[in-house]
């Protein structure tokens, strides 16, 4: 992270400041979360403020990030999470996946975190608010919580959710080949039709 690190948040949960984590990066703001693991083993001892789960970025993102914070803050003030609620709901399945409606598969998903694709990442939190449902699942991969980017077309039948990331197709990852490497090869196989050559110039001389 860039810059020196600065506190711009202190959760309620840890799945709380997962999912702010995860909206700072979509607009670009790197975060971490710090103290999740205290908060884990401190359970439901009182051990306060300091034992929160708390988000942090560089302090030249901070003024922006706290302003993106503090709107986060007003959309959940009204739907405070139960942590024995949010326990329960770890490694659960999110019933409301989103389905292709033309063949039904479930849409597929990608963690902006390590890039893992899937279909059944297992739900952490769900918020809930009167402008959208924000939905934050576990990664199996990288073992972090996120806010899913979607596919824009179904793995099963291409129909076409009209957004989201577009699958690049194995050609898009080809290197094109440059001219040196094309002389390079040329030089190579020239080199290998010389020493044959000579070698068969040689073997004629012996037959003499």
């Amino acid at each position: 992270m860039p810059g020196q690190p600065t506190v711009i948040y202190s959760a309620a949960s840890i799945q709380q400041a997962y999912l702010l984590k995860g909206l700072l990066g979509q607009q670009g703001i790197a975060a971490h979360v710090v103290n999740d693991a205290i908060q884990i083993a401190g359970g439901d001892l009182p051990l306060g403020w300091t034992a929160a789960a708390k988000v942090v970025v560089g302090d030249q993102d901070a003024p922006a990030a706290r302003q993106l914070a503090e709107e986060f803050d007003r959309q959940t003030a009204c739907q405070p999470v139960d942590d024995d609620v949010c326990d329960m709901a770890t490694d659960a399945q999110w019933d409301d996946w989103p389905v292709c409606p033309q063949c039904g598969e479930r849409r597929s998903a990608r963690c902006p975190v390590c890039h893992g694709s899937g279909r059944d990442f297992a739900l952490a939190d769900l918020q809930q608010s009167a402008e959208r449902d924000r939905v934050l699942l576990v990664c199996p991969d990288c073992d972090d919580h996120f806010l899913p980017e979607w596919y824009r077309r179904c793995a099963r039948c291409g129909h076409d959710f009209g957004s989201g990331i577009e699958a690049q197709s194995p050609a898009a990852f080809a290197t094109p080949v440059t001219l040196r490497e094309w002389l390079v090869a040329a030089l190579t196989v020239g080199s290998g039709v010389a020493v044959a050559a000579y070698f068969l110039w040689l073997f004629s001389l012996s037959r003499r």
